[in-house]
């Protein structure tokens, strides 16, 4: 691969070029200084719609069934098809938008150049070809694609690469006494085809992947926040909504009902809870001398729209209302059946959202060690403010301030300098279960313990609890003296004073 060079040396070697050699020019961040993909892309209203098929497309990555590893020569394609598909209308819209785009993005000095010399050039580009002769159209009609993307061929010239296909177009001495410019290393075939090979990364050039504004519930969560945890599935969907469940679905006279309604809370309550943790990103990079802030937040911090994830929480908290507001444990008996139950229940979520919103807000607000206050009450109400809807048990809310309570202990542990990697939550949740049922059993009695509900949850307790002892069990036994120890154990962290 030749070195990246600098305009200057590709517009001196163009000089000198005789002008009945070939000059080949790719088009994306080189004669047009964006990618025309994703400004096609980035085109498409409503731009909500666009924004979800692309990042679901993203997490999910159907490319990958076609190809595996990179480069991924069917993403774009497929990308572009599915957005397609669901705003048919994009292309008719894309062809009115490049007669202001495709001026504004020329590369003219580039395309001054090569015009001046009056010699044979053409353009390549992995881009559609449906969506750059809009552009070509809008810059000068009298230029012409040579290769291309299509739709309908879709991962054709990719696969095959741009030598190779002008090979068969304009044979292959031509291209070997060729002047080649490109910004892409994905073009090193036509490179290393070439004798005057150009790599050339324009100042004014610039990439932007569209589809991500504004950010879907749960991405910032996911490649921001907690980008090495998938939070989604480990922490919400298989800690909080088990415990959920056994809180408040078991005991609810419609327990599938409830199940499914519980998911769609749990998904609003994090949906709104993603504008506390983007809040303390914000703030941290600006309030705080040592932030902790991801990487990813500087190249996705900007498309979160705290306005879009109000919307999306309030919406599916509706649609949860609707489906649970005659299993309130006070709407039928304080208003009544009806929509007016319904709509009752919905402010009663949203009123609980804001209110976990504005302790998450203190929470950023206050410096780090104090921070424990405000953490107790978000890590309870996580799992403990669904009764505000939703009737449980003495043990139900024993065991979501228990779940509560474990996951807040790490959380200090940290604040004050330890670490939290290796606190047996799980463990820790059942003892709080086990010291809790017991003193409510000691002042008011055993009843609430001799329930089937009650059975579950401490089996489950105890399921989670067995995982954590599996590596936690070599630090219950008792300690050795040091002078039994072998010579290589003396001061090792078994004898220290964990």
């Amino acid at each position: 691969m030749p070195a990246t060079e600098e305009p200057g040396s590709f517009f001196h070697a163009l000089d000198e070029h005789p002008t009945s050699e070939l000059v080949v020019v790719d088009f994306d961040e080189t004669l047009w200084l964006r990618n025309s993909t994703e400004e096609f892309l980035n085109s498409v209203r409503p731009r909500f719609l666009a924004a979800i098929v692309l990042q679901v497309l993203g997490m999910i990555k159907p490319w990958r069934l076609f190809q595996r590893g990179s480069p991924n020569h069917y993403r774009d394609w497929i990308r572009v098809l599915a957005v397609m598909i669901v705003a048919p209308w994009s292309l008719w819209l894309w062809r009115r938008n490049a007669a202001e785009l495709g001026p504004r993005y020329v590369n003219r000095p580039l395309l001054d150049a090569i015009e001046r010399r009056q010699g044979w050039y053409l353009l390549v580009s992995f881009g559609f070809r449906e969506i750059v002769e809009p552009l070509l159209g809008a810059i000068d009609p009298r230029l012409q694609l040579r290769e291309s993307g299509s739709f309908r061929s879709g991962a054709a010239l990719r696969k095959e690469g741009k030598a190779s296909a002008l090979r068969r177009h304009v044979g292959p001495e031509p291209l070997a006494r060729a002047l080649v410019i490109t910004d892409s290393d994905a073009d090193r075939d036509l490179l290393q085809a070439s004798a005057k090979p150009f790599l050339v990364q324009w100042p004014e050039a610039h990439y932007e992947q569209a589809g991500l504004k504004p950010l879907m519930p749960f991405v910032y969560l996911q490649r921001v926040k907690r980008p090495d945890e998938n939070y989604l599935r480990n922490a919400i969907l298989g800690h909080d909504l088990p415990v959920l469940l056994l809180a408040y679905a078991l005991v609810s006279s419609q327990p599938v009902t409830t199940s499914l309604a519980l998911l769609l809370f749990v998904l609003s309550f994090f949906t709104a809870y993603e504008t506390g943790y983007h809040e303390n990103d914000r703030l941290g990079l600006l309030l705080e001398r040592k932030p902790k802030v991801s990487a990813n937040y500087h190249l996705l911090g900007k498309n979160f729209s705290p306005a879009f994830a109000w919307t999306s929480a309030i919406l599916l908290a509706g649609v949860a209302s609707l489906l649970s507001w005659h299993q309130a444990t006070w709407v039928p008996t304080a208003v009544g059946t009806g929509f007016i139950g319904f709509l009752d229940v919905w402010i009663a979520f949203v009123v609980f959202l804001v209110g976990m919103r504005l302790l998450f807000r203190w929470q950023n607000v206050i410096e780090p060690q104090g921070r424990i206050v405000p953490m107790l009450g978000l890590q309870v109400g996580r799992v403990l403010g669904y009764a505000v809807i939703f009737p449980t048990t003495v043990i139900g809310v024993l065991f979501c301030v228990a779940h509560g309570l474990s996951r807040w202990i790490p959380y200090v542990i940290y604040r004050f300098g330890g670490t939290r990697r290796e606190v047996p939550n799980h463990l820790n949740c059942l003892m709080l279960l086990l010291l809790l049922a017991g003193g409510v059993a000691i002042g008011a009695g055993t009843e609430f313990l001799l329930t089937w509900q009650a059975g579950l949850i401490f089996a489950y307790a105890g399921l989670r609890a067995a995982k954590d002892l599996l590596s936690f069990a070599p630090r219950l036994v008792p300690l050795r003296p040091i002078a039994d120890l072998p010579p290589d154990h003396c001061g090792a962290p078994l004898n220290s004073a964990e």
